[in-house]
C-alpha cells in the first residue's frame, strides 16, 4: 500500500482517464447484439469427439435478462456432453460481453452432417446462429506424418513412362499454430519438363494417426520426365512461421522444414509395333478433320483444319503434314493450341491450318494424316487418323501459265517477268593513277601522330586504372552513407506504408553490401555474400543475422505475415553498425 502511495499523481491521473473511457464506452455505445456458429474443424474421423460453440456476443452492452435455447436437434450425431460460460473483455472497439454454449458431439459413421442453426430468446428478442456442415471421415493413417511439423511431397503414381506426366503435390502437417508456410525457392527437377501451380485451398484440421494437425496444401508440380531411369525428387524447403503466444504478447517463430529424398523410376516405353512411327504422342487422344468446302473453283483456296485433342504431351506435337495432289499448290501450314495444365494434367487441343490452291480441275483425294500414340493407362500403342478429305475441283485449266507441279504437292517456283538486267560493256580500260600520299608530307605527318596518340592513350589507361581503384575505394567508403540514406526513409514509414518500409530496409541491407563488397547486383545470393563475409572473418552469426532480415523483410513484403517494424528498423540498424565495424 506505501509503495501505492508513492506512484506519482500524473500515473494516478492517466490510469483514471482510461478507466473512465472504458466506462463511458460501456455506458453510451449502442448494443448490438447477434449470434454466432463457431466450429472446431471441417473434418472429423468416426467416433472422434468435436465441439461446437453457439455464443450470443453483444457490442457495447452487458447480456442480462430472461434467456432460452431453440433448435438444439443434432440428429444422428451423438451428444457426448456440453457447458457454458460467459466473459466480457474491454478493447478498442469498446466492451465486449459473449455468452457460450459449447456442446462435445461425435459421429459413429462417415458422411456429411448438418448442425443446426440454433436460436437465442432473449426478453422475448430471437437471434439465430448459423447452420454448418461436418464432414464424418474413416480413421487415417499416413505413415510418413509422424512428428510434430512436417511438410511431405507426394505423387499420384508410383512409376512412370517417359513422357508421361505425373503429379506432386507440396503438404504440410503442424501441431502447432501456423500463421503461415512460405516456399523457399522452386525446386529444379534435373530429367523433367516442369510446371508449378500454387493451390488455392484453405488449411484445416485433420486427425491423422489419432493426433490433430493443422495442415494444407501449398503446391503442385507436374513433371514430364524426358529420359529413363531412377530419376532423383529434389528435397523442397520451405519457412514455417509459427505463432507462439496470444494477443500482445504472442511473437512469430521461423522454422525451416524440409520433405525427405526421394527417387521416380521412369521406364522406356515398350518395344512399338511395326506400324507405328516416331514421334509417338503420350496418353489419349483424338483426331478431328474440318474442310471449309468440298467444292470449289480452279485457283480458290481450300482450307483444311486437322484438330488434335485430348490429355497428355500435346506440347510436343510441332509438325503435321498433308500430302496434297500434285495439281495443288499449298502454302505453308500454321498452328493455334489451347492448352492448360492444372492439377489434373496436361490436356486441351492443338490445331494445324492447311490453305492450298488447285491449279487444275478434277476430282482429287488427300490421304489421312497418321498420329502414333502410347496410352499409358491401357499400356497399348495406338495410330489415330484423321478423315481422308475428298475435293472436287470446276473450271478450266489457264493453258498460259507456264507452271510445273512437283511430286510432293508444292509447285516450283514460276517465272513472273523479263526484268533481267545485262551487265553494261566497257571498251577500254585505263591504268591504275599514281597514288600521291605515299612519301609526302602528310603521310608522314600522320604516322607521328598515330604514335603519340598510341604511347599517351598507354598512360592515360595506366592512371585511368588507378582512377577506377580510386572509385571502388570511394564506393566502399560511402556504403555506409546510402545505408543511412535508406533506414532514414525507411523510419519515415515506420507508421505509414508497411510495404515499403520493409523494400527500404531490404534495400538499405543490399546496398550496403554491394558498396563495402564491391560486387555487382548479379553476385547478391546468399552463397556468393556468405562466403565473400566469411573470407573477411565476419562471424557466423552476424552473417546468418544479415540473411535473416532480409529474408524477413521480403517475406513481410509478399505475405500476410505481421512483423513489428520498429523492430526490424533497430535490426537492420544494429547489423549494419556491426559490419561496419567488420568491414573497416
Amino acid at each position: 500500500m506505501k509503495k501505492l502511495l508513492n506512484i506519482p499523481s500524473k500515473y494516478w491521473f492517466s490510469v483514471f482517464t482510461l478507466l473512465l473511457m472504458l466506462i463511458t464506452t460501456s455506458v453510451f455505445a449502442g448494443g448490438t447484439i447477434k449470434g454466432i456458429t463457431v466450429l472446431e474443424g471441417e473434418e472429423f474421423e468416426v467416433g472422434e469427439q468435436f465441439s461446437v460453440q453457439y455464443i450470443l456476443r453483444s457490442n457495447g452492452s452487458k447480456l442480462n435478462g430472461k434467456l432460452r435455447l431453440s433448435g438444439t436437434d443434432f440428429g444422428e450425431l451423438e451428444l457426448m456432453g456440453s457447458g457454458n460460460s460467459q466473459s466480457t473483455s474491454f478493447g478498442s472497439n469498446g466492451m465486449q460481453d459473449n455468452l457460450t454454449y459449447q456442446y462435445y458431439l461425435k459421429a459413429n459413421k462417415s458422411g456429411k452432417f448438418k448442425l443446426p442453426a440454433i436460436t437465442f430468446i432473449l426478453d422475448g428478442k430471437s437471434y439465430k446462429t448459423q447452420e454448418k456442415t461436418v464432414r464424418i471421415v474413416t480413421p487415417s493413417t499416413i505413415a510418413s506424418v509422424n512428428g510434430d511439423l512436417m511438410l511431405s511431397l507426394k505423387p499420384d503414381k508410383n512409376s512412370v513412362y517417359v513422357g508421361e506426366t505425373i503429379k506432386y503435390d507440396l503438404h504440410w502437417y503442424s501441431a502447432y499454430q501456423v500463421q503461415d508456410v512460405r516456399l523457399k525457392e522452386i525446386p529444379k527437377f534435373d530429367g523433367f519438363i516442369i510446371k508449378t501451380i500454387q493451390s488455392k485451398t484453405q488449411k484445416k484440421i485433420r486427425t491423422i494417426n489419432g493426433k490433430k494437425y493443422l495442415t494444407n496444401k501449398d503446391y503442385t508440380f507436374i513433371l514430364t520426365p524426358i529420359k529413363a531411369g531412377k530419376l532423383k525428387i529434389p528435397v523442397v524447403k520451405s519457412d514455417a512461421y509459427l505463432q507462439a503466444g496470444r494477443g500482445f504478447f504472442s511473437k512469430t517463430e521461423v522454422r525451416e522444414i524440409s520433405t525427405k529424398p526421394s527417387f521416380l523410376t521412369v521406364k522406356p516405353l515398350p518395344k512399338a509395333p511395326s506400324n507405328i512411327e516416331d514421334p509417338v504422342l503420350i496418353g489419349e487422344f483424338k483426331i478431328k478433320t474440318i474442310i471449309d468446302k468440298p467444292t470449289l473453283n480452279i485457283n480458290d483456296a481450300v482450307t483444311i483444319k486437322i484438330k488434335v485433342f485430348g490429355k497428355g504431351n500435346l506440347n510436343s506435337l510441332n509438325d503435321l503434314q498433308i500430302k496434297y495432289p500434285s495439281a495443288f499448290e499449298a502454302l505453308p501450314p500454321t498452328s493455334k493450341e489451347n492448352i492448360t495444365t492444372d492439377e489434373n494434367g496436361i490436356k486441351g487441343a492443338k490445331t494445324f491450318e492447311f490453305i492450298a490452291i488447285p491449279r487444275q480441275p478434277g476430282s482429287f483425294t488427300i490421304d489421312p494424316i497418321r498420329i502414333s500414340t502410347f496410352n499409358p493407362r491401357t499400356k497399348k500403342f495406338k495410330v489415330i487418323y484423321s478423315d481422308e478429305i475428298k475435293v472436287e475441283v470446276t473450271g478450266k485449266a489457264d493453258p498460259s501459265r507456264n507452271q510445273s507441279f512437283s511430286s510432293n504437292g508444292s509447285s516450283d517456283v514460276e517465272l513472273q517477268g523479263k526484268d533481267i538486267r545485262y551487265l553494261q560493256t566497257i571498251s577500254s580500260l585505263s591504268s591504275k593513277k599514281k597514288n600521291q600520299f605515299t612519301g609526302s608530307f602528310m603521310h608522314y605527318f600522320l604516322s607521328i601522330s598515330g604514335l603519340t596518340g598510341f604511347l599517351f592513350g598507354a598512360l592515360f589507361f595506366k592512371v585511368r586504372s588507378k582512377s577506377t581503384d580510386e572509385v571502388k575505394s570511394i564506393k566502399k567508403g560511402k556504403a555506409n552513407k546510402i545505408a543511412k540514406k535508406y533506414l532514414k526513409d525507411a523510419q519515415k514509414e515506420l507508421n505509414g506504408d508497411k510495404a515499403k518500409f520493409y523494400e527500404l530496409v531490404d534495400e538499405a541491407i543490399n546496398n550496403y553490401l554491394l558498396g563495402k563488397l564491391m560486387i555487382e547486383q548479379s553476385q547478391l545470393n546468399k552463397n556468393k555474400l556468405t562466403k565473400m563475409l566469411s573470407e573477411l572473418n565476419v562471424p557466423e552469426t552476424l552473417i546468418s543475422e544479415t540473411h535473416k532480415i532480409s529474408s524477413d523483410c521480403k517475406m513481410a513484403r509478399f505475405s500476410p505475415i505481421s512483423l513489428e517494424p520498429k523492430d526490424m528498423y533497430n535490426k537492420a540498424k544494429s547489423i549494419i553498425n556491426a559490419l561496419e565495424n567488420q568491414l573497416k
